[in-house]
This record gives structure tokens, C-alpha cells and sequence, in this order.
């Protein structure tokens, strides 16, 4: 290894890189040197100058032990601490990820905001981590831990790009394990995520922690900050007055029921807020699945890879070349080192690989047959000439010091083998003599060899035919079921494909009948644009641009063209379409806000099947120019409102009646079609009109 390529190795660790640089103490991410197995951690190393000054060591340890002995899904688990080369660490869970801040920030520079269930999600976990940490009390002892955070902010949560909540850095941490108080004039904690109760200067307690968490929700929810200022005197006058607006006065995709959880949250009597985390936990999620049932805690993993695409792709690379790294020199480094610099380390090392290579030439038989399924015999054969060589012999002295017992078991392994069926385990020549004397004994006359040749000539010709007919049988159906999937069978009817390249796909052409033109898609050169759709549920709603059915992306957006004029209808089951035109004339990206829409009844429009009307139908309904493609493809059919409106009025008894067009494929002339629904969830054949 080059110099330019090796690592630096801190004790039991070896540094990949860095992944935060700090003034007093630095992250890194690391690979734990274990000889039978190691893993990636996060180490923090604090500056040498500093881990030389006794108060910074008590608050050091003040951290350890707080975080030491915290074990929740939701917390990032310490593993090690100590002291080396006179530097102070502490080496941590890894996150693969990035902090709550980060998340925000890139959705803002996309021009989005955190989805409300997304959001809700995220906010409950974090409760969940730190009604734990709130709650602790110590095996041993007994006594409780009384732990508050004291920096919750969006700094200090981790999402993981597999979609795990960590809450992070109890550097802070209030506890009964605390060496020393805080000094007079002394703020700890982010100014912004400050509670009203801390500028009074009243004793601190959980509450403290769920006022800084309702900040975060509602920053996620609203996108900016709640309090900021020209300067922290004006910060700090804002938090003591704690007017707070509800969040759907700036996103009006918030709910009135989650509103009035983080203003719960939020109050600036704590009196007034959640009893515990615990209770703020139940409240969020009690409305994230009567209002989001179809949510799952997957959704966040899908989220965080399409958010950090390139970067998780990258790191990816990174961590791949990492795992290259031969850690051989740097665990004999680490062997030395702890021999207290002497050359044992290196010979112990040595010798140690010398007997592993030694006892990996060396092959253990135990008697077990093969799991496969092989033929007995060639295995006992198989196995009586493998005791005659070396290695044989090897694996037969390694049973005697292991003890007679195994031989015995061997040996009696054998006789009961022998026993149940000489047929099957006999050598051949002792096998034959066996077949010989149980035919004479059955038919009690002498059997020539002429005559045993004849039978097995039989039987064979016999086998032989039969495969025969198997085979013939199986081309036979190959031909009718999947002739075009089979090369050979392509070659001799003549519809050998060519052979298609793994990075260069061969396009299929499309299939055209006589006398039928080509409808080819219009291509856009003009470039799309990203349109932003809330609220939006996957699980229950479709949408369409231009009547092709289009799947939102994780962030609830769909692309249109640019500078064309295009149609987006959203469905909702049971309620009325929403239909809007847009027309971009930049790149720039925008939302369309989606108003909940009044009920609809609903009838149905499909194709019979060997029906043969083949082409398009044309209508236009909410003011949108639709195109449907027949025969219809979708189970249901094409959804249309039984109680009519715009191009399609009801009459009094909620009937709606339709004018539409046929066009067959190949022709220019449509068809009119005229039908009406008498009942909603009518299903209507087009076929029968």
C-alpha cells in the first residue's frame, strides 16, 4: 500500500474519513479492526489540547454517562470510550444518512416541503427515543436517570437513508449523573429551539424537550424557521412572548387536528402541553393513520434515496473502495502496539496464519452422505479410495486422536448399510454376484450370461425408447407454448431473433396491418417541468396528464411539457374529478393545490371481450378534451359522473346522458355514440351501442 493510500489508525479504529471537523472535537467515520469480523462506527475524537482540561473532561464524561447505557431503535447507541495518544473519544452507532437539517435544507432548495405524513412520522419517533431517555432508571440501582436532552433541534435527528429516526448528541444532557451545575449567564442549547421556562430561569424538566421538539415539527410542516430575528436579543423576545401562528395559516395542506397537536406542543405554559412525550407520541400517531391509513414506515426510506440520489450513489462508491482495504498490516500494527512495541506481536501473527493455513489442508469426513442426493455406491467407493491416499490417511489419524469411539460409530455405520441393502452399497463386482444369486434362487434355474446380456440389452432399449417419446413430447409442447422463446426451435421455422444487447436494447418495431397508418407520439423537444401536486395520496388517488395515466414521484410531483398546454385530472374514489389546464413558460417548478372535492356518483364504460372495436374515443368532460384508447384496458373501465355535470347535465333523477365519438384505427371518419346511465355503478358495454 502506498503511502498516498494509507489510512490512519486510531487504536482499534481505522479512519476512513471525515465527516464533521469541529473546534473542539471531530467525527469521523471509522472500521473497527476485528480479526474474525469488523463494522463501520462514527468516532468522535476531541483536540488533544482539550482533553487535557479537567472541566472539559467532566463534561466529556458527563456525556458518557448519560449516553453509555441508552439502548432504544431511536438513539444512537454508544459502543466504546477512552482515552488515546492523549485524546479523548468516544466511538458511536454509524448513521447512514444525514441530520433532519440537511433534509430541509435540500427540500427548500427544490422548492418543496416536508409531506405532512412524513412529517408526523418523523416527529413521532423522535418522541418515542426521548419519553425513553426521559423515563431511564438504572438496573443496577434502581434510580431514576432523569435525563433531558436540552438540543433537540434539527441537527441533532438523523434519518437514515434505509429510514430509521436516531436522535443524536446528548453532549448537554441534563442528568442525576451531572458533575456540575450550570453556570450563571450560561446558555446551553441552540438560541432558536430555546423554551419561554428557560428564560424565566425555572427548574427544567421534560417539557423543556417537547417544546424545542414542537419547534421542529413545525418548521418541517412550514418550511422556515419559526423564531428568527435581526439579532438574538430580538430571538429571545420572541420566544418569552411565544406568539405562535398554527401552522396551516402558512401550509394549507395542515390538517385543523395537527394543528392543534403542535400548538399543544407549543404552549407557553407547560402546564398546558403534552403530560409526556409519550402522550404527544399517541396523539401523532393516532392522526397520521386515521388521516394517511395507507401509510407505511417504508415511505421514508423511499423518500431519503430519491431525495440524496446522487449523493447516497457516490458514497456508495466510496464506502466499495473502502472495503478493499487490506486491514492485515494495520491489525499487526495494533498486535504490536498492545504487545507494548515488541516484535512478539509480528511472530505471534505469523505463526498463528501459519496454523490456520495448516488446519485448512486438513479435511474433516465425518461419515455424512452427500445432501444432494448422489449414488451411494460411487460415494463408498469414492470414499474407500480416498482413505488409500494421503489425505486419507491425514483424516483417518486425525479420528484416531480424536478417539475410537468415531471409528466405532464408522464401522458400525458401515455393517448396518451393508445389511439393510447389499443391492445398493456393494461394489459392483460383488453387486452383480448378488443380482446373480437372488435370480437363482427366485427361479431356481441356472442363469447363462447370454441370457442376462439379452435382459439388460432389453431393458435398455426399452429406457431407451421411452426417453425417446419424452423428448418428442416435450418439443412438441415447447413448439405450442413458447416456440418464440426457444433459439433452435426459432432457427428451423424461421423466426430466429436477433440477439438483443444488455446496454443496447433492440427497439421493437410496431406491428402495422395492411392499410392502417402509423400513429406515432408527438415528441416534446421543448423540455417538462416538475408541478407539485397537495394534498396528494398515493394509495387512494390517480392522476393524469393529457388522459395518460402518469405515477407521482416521492415528493408528490409529475412532469408536464413545457410551453404546451396540458390537462392534469386527478381521481379520487367516490368524489368528483378535478380537472386544471397548465401551460409553463419556464422550468421553473410550481404546486397545484388540490380542493377536496364534493362526492360523485360514478357509472362505467368498457369493452366486452373479442369485442372489435379497435381505436380511440373522443369526449370531453370537465372542460378536458379526453382521448381513450379502446378496447378498454382497465378492469372497471373508463369512470364516468352518473350525476352530470359541465358537457353532460343530469335530469332530476340524477341521470347523466353522453355524446361520444369512435374513431377506428386507420380511419378518419368517428362514429357518434350516444348513451345515459340510469343508476350510479351502472357498467355499460360500448360493444352492445
Amino acid at each position: 500500500m502506498s503511502e498516498e493510500e494509507k489510512k490512519d489508525r486510531f487504536g482499534r479504529y481505522l479512519i476512513l474519513d471525515h465527516l464533521v471537523d469541529g473546534g473542539m472535537a471531530k467525527i469521523c467515520r471509522a472500521r473497527f479492526l476485528g480479526e474474525q469480523a469488523d463494522k463501520i462506527v462514527a468516532i468522535k475524537m476531541v483536540q488533544p489540547q482539550f482533553s487535557q482540561d479537567e472541566s472539559f473532561k467532566t463534561m466529556f464524561m458527563d456525556e458518557i454517562k448519560v449516553t453509555f447505557g441508552l439502548l432504544h431503535p431511536n438513539i444512537v447507541q454508544t459502543y466504546d470510550y477512552g482515552l488515546h495518544n492523549e485524546q479523548l473519544y468516544v466511538a458511536m452507532e454509524y448513521c447512514d444518512g444525514r441530520n433532519l437539517k440537511e433534509y430541509l435544507d435540500r427540500l427548500k432548495q427544490k422548492k418543496f416541503v416536508f409531506p405532512v405524513e412524513i412529517s408526523s412520522y418523523i416527529i413521532s419517533q423522535v418522541c418515542q427515543g426521548l419519553h425513553y431517555a426521559h423515563t431511564l432508571t438504572d438496573k443496577l440501582t434502581g434510580k431514576e436517570a432523569n435525563i433531558i436532552h436540552r438540543d433537540i433541534s434539527p441537527h441533532n435527528i438523523m434519518l437514515t437513508y434505509d429510514g430509521a429516526i436516531k436522535v443524536i448528541d446528548f453532549g448537554i444532557a441534563k442528568a442525576e449523573s451531572n458533575s456540575e451545575a450550570t453556570q450563571a449567564g450560561t446558555i446551553k442549547g441552540k438560541l432558536s429551539y430555546l423554551a419561554p421556562e428557560y428564560l424565566e430561569g425555572m427548574e427544567l424538566d421534560h417539557r423543556y424537550d417537547q417544546f424545542a421538539v414542537g419547534i421542529t415539527l413545525w418548521e418541517m410542516l412550514c418550511s422556515r424557521k419559526l423564531f428568527k430575528a435581526a439579532n438574538d436579543l430580538a430571538v429571545l423576545k420572541k420566544i418569552q412572548e411565544c406568539k405562535i401562528p398554527p401552522p396551516s395559516s402558512i401550509n394549507p395542506n395542515v390538517p385543523e387536528e395537527l394543528d392543534k397537536i403542535v400548538m399543544k406542543s407549543l404552549s407557553k405554559d407547560r402546564n398546558k402541553r403534552f403530560e409526556n412525550m409519550d402522550k404527544f407520541n399517541r396523539a401523532l400517531i393516532k392522526f397520521l393513520y386515521a388521516n394517511f391509513p395507507e401509510f407505511n414506515a417504508s415511505d421514508l426510506s423511499y423518500f431519503a434515496k430519491e431525495l440524496f440520489k446522487e449523493e447516497i450513489k457516490k458514497d456508495r462508491e466510496k464506502l466499495f473502495e473502502y472495503g478493499k482495504i487490506d486491514i492485515k498490516p494495520y491489525l499487526e500494527d495494533l498486535k504490536r502496539e498492545q504487545a507494548g512495541g515488541s516484535g512478539g506481536g509480528a511472530t505471534a501473527a505469523s505463526s498463528e496464519g501459519g496454523q490456520a493455513k495448516k488446519r485448512e489442508e486438513v479435511v474433516l469426513d465425518f461419515g455424512f452422505d452427500d445432501e444432494d442426493g448422489g449414488d451411494d455406491t460411487n460415494v463408498m467407493a469414492a470414499a474407500r479410495a480416498a482413505r488409500k491416499n494421503k489425505e486419507g490417511t491425514k483424516t483417518l489419524n486425525l479420528k484416531r486422536k480424536l478417539g475410537d469411539d468415531s471409528l466405532k460409530m464408522e464401522a458400525k455405520s458401515r455393517k448396518v448399510v451393508r445389511e439393510d441393502d447389499e443391492e445398493t452399497h456393494a461394489p459392483t463386482e460383488s453387486r452383480s454376484k448378488t443380482k446373480t444369486r437372488a435370480r437363482k434362487k427366485k427361479s431356481g434355474t441356472k442363469t447363462k450370461s447370454g441370457t442376462t446380456r439379452a435382459k439388460i440389452k432389453m431393458k435398455k432399449k426399452k429406457k431407451s425408447s421411452m426417453t425417446s417419446i419424452a423428448v418428442v413430447a416435450s418439443l412438441v409442447l415447447a413448439v405450442y407454448f413458447g416456440k418464440d422463446d426457444i433459439p433452435f426451435i426459432n432457427k428451423y421455422i424461421g423466426q430466429e431473433r436477433v440477439p438483443t444487447s444488455v446496454t443496447q436494447p433492440v427497439k421493437k418495431n410496431p406491428v402495422v396491418k395492411k392499410n392502417e397508418p402509423v400513429i406515432e407520439e408527438p415528441v416534446n423537444d421543448g423540455g417538462y417541468v416538475k408541478v407539485r401536486l397537495s394534498p396528494f395520496s398515493k394509495h387512494t388517488q390517480n392522476v393524469y396528464v393529457n388522459s395518460k395515466k402518469v405515477k407521482p414521484d416521492f415528493l408528490s410531483s409529475i412532469s408536464v411539457p413545457l410551453g404546451e398546454t396540458s390537462y392534469i385530472r386527478v381521481e379520487t374514489p367516490g368524489k368528483k374529478h378535478f380537472v386544471t389546464s397548465v401551460s409553463p413558460e419556464s422550468e421553473e417548478a410550481f404546486s397545484i393545490n388540490i380542493p377536496e372535492m364534493p362526492d360523485q356518483k360514478h357509472g362505467y364504460v368498457f369493452t366486452s371481450r373479442g369485442c372489435r372495436m379497435i381505436g380511440t374515443l373522443h369526449f370531453e368532460l370537465y372542460g378536458e378534451k379526453r382521448v381513450e384508447q379502446l378496447p378498454v384496458k382497465s378492469r372497471l373501465g373508463i369512470v364516468l359522473p352518473v350525476q352530470g355535470d359541465g358537457r353532460f347535465p343530469a335530469d332530476e333523477s340524477g341521470n347523466a346522458e353522453y355524446t361520444m365519438y369512435f374513431q377506428r384505427s386507420g380511419e378518419k371518419i368517428q362514429r357518434k355514440l350516444q348513451f345515459k346511465f340510469n343508476s350510479a355503478d351502472q357498467r355499460l358495454d360500448l360493444c352492445s351501442l
